[in-house]
């Protein structure tokens, strides 16, 4: 599946335009026993080689929140392919105004381990606006000088209307952060849940300005 997917974006994108290919977290917890991190290893491995096999340009390991499985995956990914790896991990922001992932780790807990790992980019998706990542870009920041930062943020912050998930915040005030993110440090931006191509495009239209 991963290799046939990675095939037909491949055919769509063109010579000329890179495709990614995409790797979540397992939902297994090392710690609990639930896998081993040999068996994670392996797992992540054939879904890279099959991504690269397919045509990816880049492997994107993201919207991990356990740094262990995170390191895993990137090894996995860049012992066994020529791809460019990232690696993006998600975070919630706390009542005094800083980021955890779900099991702890902070945004500057994640640079040393997930460089040695082998990334090429780190960075942040989902869980939070474009506002909030600023403060995430800037961890990251102050932890590497260098590193290049991808963020994928999602359109505003999830909110529960009906039973349903949605995402209230309009492309103009997506990209109304563009300038502080860019200043704190993000190269790379682009958009997870609730975005849509007007979000993508105002995102365009702002960079294009600065």
């Amino acid at each position: 599946m991963n290799k046939a997917a990675a095939q037909l974006s491949r055919k769509a994108a063109g010579a000329e335009k890179h495709v990614l290919g995409s790797i979540g977290p397992s939902g297994k917890i090392i710690m609990m026993g639930e896998v081993t991190e040999d068996e994670l290893y392996e797992v992540y491995k054939e879904q890279s080689m099959a991504l690269a096999e397919g045509g990816a340009d880049a492997i994107i390991i993201e919207t991990f929140t356990d740094l262990q499985e995170a390191v895993i995956a990137t090894k996995a990914a860049k012992e066994n392919t020529s791809c460019e790896v990232i690696c993006t991990m998600t975070f919630d922001k706390s009542p005094d105004d800083k980021f955890f992932t779900m099991m702890g780790v902070t945004p500057a807990d994640m640079v040393e381990a997930l460089v040695s790992a082998g990334a090429d980019i780190i960075g942040a998706n989902c869980g939070n606006g474009m506002e909030d990542m600023i403060g995430i870009v800037k961890e990251i920041r102050e932890a590497n000088s260098s590193i290049p930062i991808l963020i994928h943020a999602n359109a505003g912050v999830p909110e529960y209307v009906d039973g349903n998930t949605v995402f209230k915040e309009s492309p103009k005030v997506t990209a109304s952060f563009i300038p502080a993110l860019i200043e704190a440090g993000a190269n790379t931006i682009g958009g997870c849940c609730g975005t849509t191509p007007e979000h993508i495009k105002k995102i365009r239209e702002t960079i294009n300005t600065l």
